[in-house]
């Protein structure tokens, strides 16, 4: 059993919860290992069962262990989710601005999609032209269209070849799509929007990184002037 240091009075979830942390990053605890219960990690601690359990909520908020009822505690690995949970707090808080979050996203969607003219596999292509004609087919349901422009973008991310896109960027969709679901895109923008994508997965076919990077740029201006100007008229 792997062992535990005992800790201190002060502060003692939050000392657990780190040294726990610590021997994840470590590689001490591996995704998928089962963590001992709560009473034999409160007896190795040092600490009551209280305290550990508090220290289990905060590593579930950090996406290193998830809960599976009946089962127990597991290592596992941060994901997209994990971020998008951090990315929406800063912006229900005011920490950070809408337009800080679009700012960032437009750095990492035009050099994702250039990579992506580089890197992007036939079946890659094939799925985003795919999301492109299901956009067609229901440009006039909003919902629907949006979740579509979300898979789109996504597809996008994980045509790179670089497996830390996708992780950075489908958060940053899932923030973006949180706020403009207060604000749905009238039906000329997505249209233009459409007209837009298919610009961008020609440019990817054709293996032009730069045409990519600036068609998606152009995008994402359009996308930002259309959310700036609906907002104003509200």
């Amino acid at each position: 059993m792997t062992a535990f240091a005992r800790v201190t009075k002060s502060n003692l979830s939050e000392q657990i919860a780190s040294s726990l942390e610590e021997m994840i990053l470590s590689q001490k605890l591996k995704s998928g290992d089962k963590l001992p219960s709560e009473q034999q990690l409160a007896d190795q601690f040092g600490s009551s069962r209280n305290m550990v359990r508090e220290a289990m909520k905060t590593l579930k908020e950090r996406g290193l262990v998830e809960v599976k009822n009946g089962s127990g505690v597991y290592i596992t690995q941060p994901g997209a989710q994990t971020l998008g949970n951090v990315v929406n707090r800063l912006v229900t808080v005011g920490t950070a601005s809408e337009y800080e979050v679009y700012e960032v996203r437009m750095a990492l969607e035009v050099r994702s999609c250039g990579l992506a003219a580089q890197n992007a596999t036939d079946a890659d292509l094939r799925r985003l032209k795919e999301l492109v004609s299901a956009m067609e087919d229901c440009y006039l349901d909003s919902g629907q269209w949006a979740k579509r422009d979300y898979e789109f973008h996504a597809a996008l991310a994980d045509s790179t070849g670089n497996s830390l896109f996708p992780e950075f960027i489908r958060p940053l969709l899932g923030t973006v799509h949180t706020i403009s679901d207060t604000r749905p895109r009238s039906v000329k923008a997505r249209l233009d929007g459409i007209l837009q994508h298919k610009v961008i997965v020609d440019a990817v076919e054709s293996r032009d990184a730069r045409a990519a990077r600036k068609a998606m740029a152009t995008h994402l201006q359009h996308f930002l002037a259309d959310l700036t100007c609906e907002k104003k008229e509200e």
